[in-house]
């Protein structure tokens, strides 16, 4: 009977530790990724949207979704919670990590097809910078450098903020094909900064149906605030996927292999449609596509655009990741890490032969102070000051303040 008793136990003990972490077939996880990457975008581009102020919106939320997923491996906790329901993560780091891997094999491995073209490049970077002397958890670094293939540097953040800063910055051009430069401005990276994660993504691509040059001519384009301008239209008529509604046009344009291609969205009210923006928007435009002839005119455009994003983090409900309360323990084995900022730049280029885009995302994460008991004092009554050379000891300037009022 003893026998029988402990057989059950076991099998419910496995079972509970099955049902804790289920194994998910590979193309499941995926799409459950790529879904959730999707929410995230959207979710993103509508706080993005909303702060700017009728200016050029450019940014890769796979770049960010990335840097985050690979910050994510260290969290624990309330901070894990809050990181995974902001990048819409619906399933265990593992599972999370496989996935990355296996779209960024895929992403990265697109190629010209048959119809011609210039052959399409991608590729995604990642890099992971650790103050010298300071300790990270092997499997936190295993999981960045293997899932992610992370290349793994240690520089002086105590020492040589700005020379570290400069470093970073390097490797971030020279993945961007020099697309993007200073991602790290002067003074991001301080003396008690402690780990930086990055991730860098470039892309290139020419038109499967290219615009002819002879054809491109000046054309008129109103601006969001009502004004006209004038700039070059390039135009050309093909089969495209295409459709419409009383709210919008939409028609998706092929690269040269097939793998890849831009889908633009035309609001007949840009303001009202924003309001309506949710992660159904862009499949409802897609689920309507079908093959039209079109007569298409659109800009050659270039522009490059930077994000602070840590306040449109904490105001989508990633506050204590940012705060002093954050738990970063699988890190280092110590919850004394919190995310200072996550900076991310993008660039993006599109003419008559196809489009150039490139983004870098870094995630930048300084050490806790210990916290301490703390003196209150409030000067609401006469004071005495003095000013002194704290080398020499001498007492510069001294005074007595009876009315702070007056002058």
């Amino acid at each position: 009977m003893k026998n029988a008793i402990l057989v059950l136990a076991l099998l419910t003990a496995a079972a509970f530790s099955r049902s804790i972490i289920p194994p998910i077939p590979d193309s499941v996880a995926d799409s459950s990724l790529t879904a959730g990457n999707g929410r995230f975008a959207v979710e993103l581009f509508r706080e993005i949207s909303r702060e700017s102020q009728g200016d050029n919106i450019f940014f890769s939320p796979f770049s960010i979704s990335m840097a985050m997923g690979m910050t994510w491996n260290g969290a624990t906790g309330e901070t894990a919670r809050q990181m995974a329901s902001v990048l819409n993560f619906d399933m265990p780091v593992y599972f999370v990590n496989r996935s990355f891997e296996r779209i960024t094999e895929r992403i990265s491995s697109g190629t010209a097809g048959e119809m011609g073209g210039e052959p399409l490049t991608m590729t995604v970077s990642n890099g992971i910078w650790v103050q010298n002397g300071f300790q990270l958890l092997n499997s936190f670094t295993e999981a960045v450098t293997g899932f992610y293939g992370a290349s793994a540097e240690n520089l002086d953040f105590t020492g040589d903020p700005e020379g570290s800063r400069e470093e970073i910055n390097e490797w971030v051009a020279e993945n961007t094909m020099q697309k993007i430069i200073d991602l790290l401005a002067p003074g991001t990276i301080t003396p008690d900064t402690r780990l930086v994660l990055t991730n860098a993504v470039y892309f290139k691509a020419s038109w499967l149906y290219p615009f002819e040059e002879l054809a491109t001519a000046e054309g008129g384009f109103t601006r969001g605030d009502g004004e006209k301008v004038t700039v070059p239209m390039m135009n050309q008529t093909e089969f495209f996927d295409y459709a419409s509604s009383d709210e919008w046009q939409a028609v998706r344009m092929p690269y040269a292999g097939g793998s890849s291609s831009m889908l633009i969205i035309l609001p007949r009210n840009m303001e009202s449609y924003l309001e309506g923006f949710d992660e159904e928007a862009i499949p409802d435009v897609e689920r309507r596509l079908s093959r039209v002839n079109v007569a298409l005119s659109m800009p050659r455009f270039e522009f490059s655009q930077s994000i602070t994003l840590g306040d449109i983090l904490i105001s989508m409900g990633m506050e204590l990741p940012f705060s002093g309360e954050a738990d970063f323990t699988p890190i280092t084995g110590n919850p004394d890490l919190f995310i200072s900022q996550v900076l991310h730049k993008a660039y993006v280029k599109v003419n008559e032969e196809g489009t150039e885009a490139a983004a870098a995302t870094a995630v930048v994460m300084n050490i806790t102070s210990a916290p301490g008991s703390v003196e209150q004092m409030i000067v609401n009554r006469p004071f005495l000051f003095l000013i002194k050379n704290d080398e020499t000891g001498s007492i510069l300037f001294m005074g007595l303040v009876y009315d702070p009022s007056v002058s």
